[in-house]
């Protein structure tokens, strides 16, 4: 056993301005810490000295702890003279509190502020001394060239001694070396982290709580699997049993790992078995716990070209036969995946259901960031907790309960961390009169109901009146915007945005997607349009919107893609959805897509979730699901019988509406919430359309960025609306129209010039054709010359001012603003005698002239006024 060595331990506490303290070691100084309070100072220098000294069998430093007495406090005043040349720095006197000892028959002393000592064999000698270590100190160092550096040397307020004791263990030669060969062979420490929790994490969780101590301190059995979604609190629950382990008599350790850090620290030259083996003996021997995050992953790691035992099935034996203690934790999917992979493996685990409290929600909420919040003093509303709340469980119904608000909450916490008013401190109940999180106090900031609306708009992009049921939704504003963008289809963006409005008003069902359409109608009518518009509107960029091309899965194994082909790929449909979840999802012309596809459909508009090819649940609730079909669209015209040219709007309605419930069978047409049908573009619309055409035609980079004018006639317009209207193709039609009748014209004209000419573009009709008419600007040479001057007189300013900002910098100018501040200074103390001082005048005379520098050979004045 070692010898427990227990001595006196000095710590200086050094007070700075603002009120933080920094303390060392009287035996270090290099050991400081910034607002560390003694008594943990002291414990991190007994570990640190312990591990790097004495368990490795250096002793004799333990001579340089052994300080002890009282210490006495002083001031030690250090007079300087101005510099010699009266301008560098004025006459100062610095002040230092000094901490010094009587030792016999010498007295020892130390400034702290500077790190200084010295030996005196009086308190007198021992001033004069000090004060000329002061002297060698900012000499050397040259802190007398700086004022940043005069000040730092008096930033600390005051100093003190702390006394303490610190204990030891003094280690015996074999001891020594029995301890380094254990050591060495120690696997546990390098795989896994020893849990330490000092405050509560879990809450609510007592019945769950109590069957994991059952399990632990039973006879048989004693590995634990935790089963339940994610966000559940499974995790939270083991760092709970940390917490009160020693609560409920639980002695053994509990370590945390992974599979990915296992597979990566036993890997070596002789591969992972060897190295798992003396891992499983030295938990035997200790008797600790190992709690391995995502038990399923154990399964993957380890298995490579020869071998196809994974590191699960590595430890089954060591698990059957109770050697080792093992904590998993999965999902529900991930455990029957295992249960496939490897039968009855979990056999040898205790099953504890985590599943989502079903009572006092808030109040665990409340509890679980109270703990967080207090830590950064920062107040929590019961109308955030509640708000939060019913935003998940509207939008993201199968997000796990309590542990995704947390998250949440917690992401807002480091936000307000890092905004620069968290310092200044207010009254937490000039914050708000309804309940808070935290006891009536001193606050940095306060989580308001308005903040976490705020951070969830910003999160998942939703307008600010789709989440928050006191804002009004304008629908006349919203069906404006549509009909701005989308032209000739009034009817299909009415149905929109009536379901917008039911989804404004929670009056739709929860558990699914926020809302699904079929658009239905011919080709180039605005169907993509109206689904990019509709991403804009709800989630805050056309970006937002994921489409899918279905005719490129028309087949089963080309379907696979969507979910992944195997284990080990990635779904497109569920990668796509996981990484961004608040979006609009677009399956275009879906009956491309082969039959199997309405079989996922099936399950994303029923129950709002999709599970790829590992097993793992993907959450559609947070995304607007939009199918588009040509059902229909080919026989529209055909057999009509009307005297009207025009089709009316309840006949398209009818007839798409006809097609989609003969194409698609009863459960999938009956879960679509609305089927809007397009009807086909009209003259009118085609016109609208080709001025917008013509805008973004305006915009493109090889007119935008061109010194080109152009003008284009209003009958263009008429013409490209007439030969690019067809009933058929829709908009299409018409944007190939414009490409071939006036983009390409365009092109050819532009290409016969160069590329900095300025040019005059008109387009304009002749014998019934788009002509294009180029005429070049005589003055496009001039302005270029003109613009070529102005940047090269730009250059040379900022060449100049650079120069300018050299010279304020430079020696001279800081020694001619010191001077004549010294000469203000002075004309402020004498008053009148200052001007009977002739050489005083005259410097103060030159210094209010022009003065003259010289920098990099070149003359430069600056003209300086009289100081004010």
């Amino acid at each position: 056993m070692p010898q427990i060595v227990t001595l006196p331990f000095q710590t200086i506490k050094l007070r700075l301005s603002n009120g933080e303290e920094l303390a060392f070691p009287l035996s270090d100084p290099n050991a400081f810490h910034l607002g560390t309070a003694a008594d943990g100072l002291v414990e991190k220098y007994a570990a640190s000295f312990q591990k790097k000294q004495l368990d490795k069998g250096k002793t004799t430093g333990l001579l340089d702890l052994l300080r002890d007495g009282d210490f006495q406090s002083k001031k030690l005043t250090v007079p300087f003279t101005k510099a010699p040349d009266g301008i560098s720095y004025p006459d100062f006197v610095l002040e230092f509190d000094c901490l010094f000892q009587n030792q016999g028959e010498s007295v020892w002393g130390m400034l702290p502020a500077l790190g200084l000592e010295a030996l005196a064999t009086s308190e007198a000698e021992l001033d004069q001394h000090l004060e000329e270590v002061v002297r060698i100190e900012f000499s050397s160092k040259k802190r007398l060239q700086s004022v940043f550096q005069i000040i730092a040397a008096s930033w600390y307020d005051g100093a003190e001694v702390v006394r303490s004791e610190i204990k030891l263990k003094a280690w015996s030669p074999s001891e020594l070396v029995e301890n380094q060969r254990n050591k060495k062979q120690e696997l546990l420490p390098k795989v896994a982290e020893k849990m330490v929790e000092e405050h509560q994490q879990a809450y609510g969780r007592e019945e769950e709580l109590g069957q994991l101590e059952r399990i632990l301190k039973g006879r048989f059995s004693r590995n634990v699997l935790l089963v339940g979604a994610s966000g559940t609190g499974k995790t939270a629950l083991v760092q709970e049993l940390v917490h009160r382990r020693k609560q409920l008599g639980i002695e053994a350790e509990i370590w945390e790992t992974t599979a990915s850090v296992l597979i990566k620290e036993l890997t070596n030259e002789t591969g992972w078995q060897d190295n798992l083996s003396l891992l499983v003996k030295e938990m035997t021997l200790k008797g600790d716990i190992l709690f391995v995050r995502n038990l399923a992953e154990l399964f993957e790691v380890g298995r490579y070209e020869g071998n196809a035992v994974s590191v699960a099935e590595y430890l089954r034996s060591a698990i059957s036969r109770g050697e080792i203690t093992l904590i998993g934790e999965c999902t529900p999917e991930e455990r029957a995946r295992i249960e496939l992979r490897s039968p009855n493996y979990l056999a040898f685990f205790q099953t504890v259901e985590v599943t989502e409290p079903k009572k006092d929600v808030e109040g665990i909420i409340l509890q679980k960031i109270k703990t967080l919040a207090g830590q950064h003093q920062v107040a929590i509303e019961l109308d955030a907790v509640q708000e939060i709340i019913r935003l998940h469980r509207r939008f993201s119904p199968y997000s796990g309960m309590p542990g995704r608000p947390i998250r949440f909450l917690e992401s807002i916490l480091l936000g307000l961390s890092e905004q620069p008013f968290f310092d200044k401190k207010k009254k937490l109940k000039a914050a708000g009169t309804g309940p808070q999180a935290t006891p009536e106090g001193d606050v940095n900031a306060t989580i308001t109901r308005d903040l976490v609306l705020k951070s969830y708009c910003a999160e998942s992009g939703l307008p600010p009146f789709m989440v928050d049921p006191s804002l009004p939704m304008d629908v006349n504003a919203i069906r404006k915007s549509f009909n701005a963008n989308v032209f000739g289809q009034e009817r299909a963006v009415a149905a929109v945005v009536d379901m917008l409005a039911t989804v404004k008003t929670a009056l739709s069902r929860t558990g699914k997607p926020i809302a699904s359409f079929l658009f239905a109608g011919p080709t180039g009518v605005g169907k993509t349009e109206l689904a990019k518009v509709l991403a804009s509107t709800m989630f805050g960029s056309r970006d937002r919107m994921l489409r899918f091309d279905m005719s490129e899965y028309s087949s089963p194994w080309s379907l696979m893609r969507l979910t992944g082909e195997g284990y080990y790929s990635e779904g497109l449909l569920t990668s796509a959805v996981r990484r961004d979840p608040f979006c609009v999802l677009l399956f275009d012309e879906i009956e491309k897509a082969d039959p199997k596809f309405f079989e996922l459909l099936l399950q994303i508009l029923s129950e709002g979730r999709l599970s790829d090819s590992r097993g793992r649940a993907v959450n559609f609730c947070s995304a607007i699901i939009i199918m588009t079909t040509n059902i229909g669209a080919a026989n529209l015209h055909r057999n009509r019988i009307s005297w009207k040219k025009e089709l009316e709007e309840k006949d398209v309605t009818q007839h798409f509406t006809s097609a989609i419930e003969q194409h698609f069978r009863p459960e999938l047409y009956n879960r679509i919430d609305a089927i809007v049908a397009f009807a086909p573009l009209d003259q009118q619309t085609v016109r609208n359309v080709v001025e917008r055409e013509i805008d973004l035609l305006r915009k493109r980079e090889g007119i935008q960025f061109r010194h080109v004018d152009l003008s284009i006639d209003g009958a263009v317009y008429e013409y490209l609306a007439e030969v690019g209207y067809d009933a058929r193709f829709g908009a299409r039609y018409l944007q190939r129209a414009i490409r071939e009748r006036l983009a390409v014209p365009l092109a050819q004209a532009l290409n016969e010039y160069a590329f900095d000419e300025r040019l005059s573009l008109k387009v304009g009709m002749l014998e019934g054709k788009i002509r294009v008419q180029v005429e070049a600007d005589p003055l496009g040479f001039d302005l270029l010359l003109e613009q070529w001057d102005k940047l090269t007189l730009a250059e040379k300013t900022s060449h100049h001012r650079r120069k300018i900002a050299l010279l304020l910098e430079s020696p001279l100018y800081l020694r001619f603003q010191s001077e004549m501040d010294m000469l203000e200074s002075e004309k402020g103390k004498i008053g009148e005698a200052f001007w009977k001082n002739e050489e005083q005048v005259k410097r103060y005379g030159a210094c209010t002239e022009a003065g003259c520098c010289e920098i990099q050979g070149k003359d430069y004045y600056l003209f300086v006024p009289a100081h004010a």
